[in-house]
C-alpha cells in the first residue's frame, strides 16, 4: 500500500467527519453537542486510529524489505536468499530490524515508536487504553485512568502536540501528519542504507504459479 492511498483514505474520513457535522447544524445545541462528543467524534477518531494501525504495518513491511536487502558490499542476492532473509527477520522481530538499519539514528525514530505503541494499544489492550510507555513518550501523566483511545481527549491532544500540531487538532490532521512523517522516514532510511540488488529467477507463466 502506497502512502498516497492512505492520504486518499484520510480525505474520505474527513468527508465523513464534515457530513456528520453538517447533519447537526439545525439540531438542538445540547443534542448536537452530545451526539458529536459521544457518537460522531469517537467514530471518526476510531477510523483514524485504524488508519494509523495500517500505517504502522506498512512501515514494518517496508523496513523488513529494506533490512533483508541491507548489505555493506551490495552484492547481488537471489530471490530465494531475499525471501529467506525476510522470513528470518520476521521471526527475530523488531529489535533485529532496528539494529540492522540503525533506525534509532533517524530524527523521526521516536515518531515511529509512538506509532508502534499506539498500534499495540489499539490492538492488544482489552480496554483500549493507552500503554504506559506511550504515555511517557507523549509526556502525558501515567498512573491515572484514561478513556478508550477513540474517546480520550488527553491522548488526542498529546498525539497532536507530539507531531507538532496544536492541541485542538482533529485526529484526521494528526493522522495526516503521521503519514507524512512515515513517508519521509522510510525515504531517509532507504537513502542511507546500502542495499543489494535482488536477482529473481525466470517468470513462470503456468496458471498454478500465479498469485491468487
Amino acid at each position: 500500500m502506497e502512502m498516497r492511498i492512505l492520504q486518499d483514505i484520510i480525505t474520505v474520513i474527513k468527508g465523513e467527519q464534515q457530513r456528520r457535522s453538517e447533519l447537526l447544524t439545525d439540531e438542538d445545541p445540547d443534542f448536537a453537542n452530545d451526539q458529536w462528543l459521544f457518537r460522531d467524534m469517537p467514530f471518526v477518531n476510531e477510523l483514524c486510529l485504524m488508519l494509523l494501525v495500517t500505517l504502522r504495518h506498512q512501515v514494518e513491511r517496508e523496513l523488513v524489505r529494506l533490512a533483508a536487502r541491507a548489505a555493506d558490499d551490495r552484492k547481488e542476492i537471489s530471490g530465494q536468499q531475499y525471501q529467506e532473509k525476510v522470513e528470518q527477520l520476521k521471526r527475530k522481530g523488531w529489535k533485529k530490524i532496528n539494529a540492522r538499519l540503525n533506525l534509532n539514528s533517524f530524527a523521526a525514530y521516536e515518531h515511529m515508536e509512538a506509532l508502534r505503541l499506539l498500534a499495540n494499544s489499539y490492538k492488544h489492550d482489552p480496554s483500549m487504553e493507552p500503554d504506559e510507555e506511550l504515555l511517557k513518550l507523549l509526556k502525558l501523566k501515567t498512573g491515572v485512568n484514561y478513556a478508550p483511545l477513540p474517546e480520550s481527549h488527553s491522548l488526542q491532544e498529546g498525539l497532536a502536540a507530539f507531531v507538532g500540531l496544536g492541541k485542538d487538532a482533529a485526529y484526521c490532521d494528526t493522522a495526516e501528519r503521521f503519514v507524512d512523517i512515515a513517508g519521509n522516514f522510510l525515504a531517509d532510511v532507504q537513502n542511507r542504507t546500502n542495499v543489494s540488488r535482488v536477482k529473481w529467477g525466470p517468470v513462470s507463466l503456468k496458471p498454478k504459479d500465479f498469485a491468487r
